[in-house]
């Protein structure tokens, strides 16, 4: 048996590919062992059809809880357009490099969730922090109404003409 490069695992005998990555099992792979435990059953004790219908509804139960994780995920991502992260990854020299900034967009392709910070792309599970944007602070001695941004000590206003 031997392994390449994309992490699977090659029986060379009966041509038979198990996924070991992200994939996970998909229904048709459910299916295929369903069939494979029918055909190879014992002929005088066979499995019950009750046996059959629980696996199926384990089987999609299961799947609808990782559809569900990840439509989650992706829902925390797009809230995230906007914040401000804390971000890290490693470099090329195995070093991590910790990054904060805004998230500019994030972008959801192939099963991944990726969010741009500063320009550089970062996946969703590299986020350490959510911080919320300070905003300026209104400087309590400034006497200038938010209302009325007209500075009432500002020589050049005539108080006298209206």
């Amino acid at each position: 048996m031997e392994i390449n490069g994309y992490g699977t695992q090659v029986n060379n005998n009966n041509n038979l590919n198990v996924q070991t990555g992200n994939e996970g099992l998909s229904m048709q792979d459910f299916l295929n062992l369903l069939v494979s435990q029918i055909t190879n059953q014992d002929p005088m004790n066979p499995m019950e059809n009750t046996e059959f219908i629980s696996q199926m509804a384990q089987f999609s139960s299961l799947q609808a809880m990782t559809d569900l994780t990840q439509i989650a995920i992706e829902g925390q991502a797009t809230s995230l357009i906007g914040k401000s992260v804390v971000v890290a990854d490693y470099n090329s020299k195995g070093e991590l490099i910790i990054d904060e900034g805004i998230v500019q967009r994030v972008i959801i392709y192939g099963g991944q969730t990726k969010l741009y910070v500063n320009d550089k792309e970062y996946f969703y599970s590299n986020v350490m922090e959510i911080k919320q944007i300070e905003e300026d602070p209104v400087d309590p001695e400034d006497p200038v109404d938010p209302e009325d941004p007209v500075d009432p000590e500002d020589p050049e206003i005539d108080e006298t003409q209206e």
